[in-house]
């Protein structure tokens, strides 16, 4: 006979769920089973502290995806966070809410993609909660991470004419939402034009979306080498993202479009339905690479680096903030920049 959530148990299914997850570390002296975990941190390291939230029809549909993909998005966007401060991610919490009708294999999916997303970033289970949903699925993550001290990137650190860099790729992610959008509903205009790309550039860009790199590395490696000034995490676009460090820093900025790194698979998706790919990089968000700024006098170094094959790219620069936030266009006409990226309640 099926087993059910209600056979299992709250105790029940957190036995069975946290299989999937590692579960010991150097850090962790108690974790899953008592009423709070008990952590021991190493030496004279500073801990980074950060939470996220994702809630099923906002941040993701059942219809166009897997459970095991939100618990390793769910993880990775936190992970994220604790990269854009130039640390190392260490333990991790749970908070489920779980629909009364789900199914025990359904819990079991998500905890299988978060357990495969804590062993590639070497971070361990030391606890959480479990709760019963009147309608959809909601996962929170917190995730304790560590920098050594003075090392730490902030978004306040960014000086007038320090260069504006990004790792990686922008744009993938917006792109693989539409298509997902694209998939399941005819209303989005995008179907005749996404059904004629090839399926590896579609995999690729709705991959990027679903299953997000965090670049822990590249930020280590920025930080501890003392070659960025500030970081902020991609997660709300460029145009948002950009303007939050802006603000914390007291400084302008000045972004070329025609320097913003795109991979072959959002071009030919961008050809293919008639949109600039600038946009996607812009307004999209959940890119989650890194935008950081570096001194002039580091920028060759820094681009150097080359952490993992990703590359950082110089896109602009910092000016003082009575210039504001500008972008020079394809035509290299300058204007004011004003894009906004994806913001709750609006």
């Amino acid at each position: 006979m099926p087993v059910s959530l209600a056979d299992l148990g709250e105790v029940g299914v957190i036995r069975r769920a946290v299989r999937f997850c590692p579960s010991v570390s150097p850090l962790l002296v108690r974790g899953v089973g008592d009423d709070a975990a008990i952590i021991r941190p190493s030496g004279q390291r500073h801990l980074l502290l950060t939470t996220d939230l994702l809630v099923e029809h906002i941040d993701f549909n059942l219809n166009g995806w897997t459970l095991d993909r939100v618990g390793e998005k769910a993880l990775a966007v936190n992970v994220s966070d604790v990269a854009a401060m130039g640390g190392r991610p260490t333990l991790f919490t749970v908070g489920l809410a779980i629909p009364a009708r789900a199914r025990p294999a359904q819990v079991d999916a998500l905890y299988r993609g978060l357990g495969r997303a804590a062993r590639r970033y070497g971070v361990a289970l030391a606890g959480g909660d479990l709760s019963a949903s009147p309608s959809g699925w909601s996962i929170e993550i917190t995730l304790l991470g560590e920098v050594k001290p003075g090392q730490a990137l902030t978004r306040s650190g960014a000086e007038v004419g320090d260069r504006l860099c990004v790792t990686g790729t922008l744009g993938d992610s917006g792109a693989g939402l539409d298509l997902l959008r694209a998939n399941t509903s005819r209303r989005t205009g995008l179907g005749a034009a996404t059904r004629s790309l090839p399926s590896r550039a579609a995999r690729f860009l709705v991959e990027r979306h679903q299953v997000p790199t965090p670049r822990v590395a590249q930020g280590r490696a920025l930080a501890s080498r003392g070659l960025a000034t500030a970081a902020i995490d991609l997660s709300d676009g460029l145009a948002s993202d950009l303007r939050r460090l802006c603000e914390a820093s007291g400084v302008g900025a000045e972004v070329d479009l025609r320097a913003l790194p795109f991979s072959s698979e959002l071009l030919t998706y961008a050809r293919a339905v008639k949109r600039d790919p600038a946009t996607y990089a812009l307004t999209s968000g959940e890119d989650f690479e890194l935008l950081v700024t570096v001194a002039p006098a580091n920028l060759a170094r820094a681009r150097s680096l080359n952490v993992d094959g990703v590359p950082l790219t110089d896109i602009g620069s910092i000016l003082p903030r009575r210039a504001g936030l500008r972008i020079i266009d394809r035509r290299g006409r300058r204007s004011r920049l004003t894009a906004s990226g994806f913001e709750h309640f609006r």
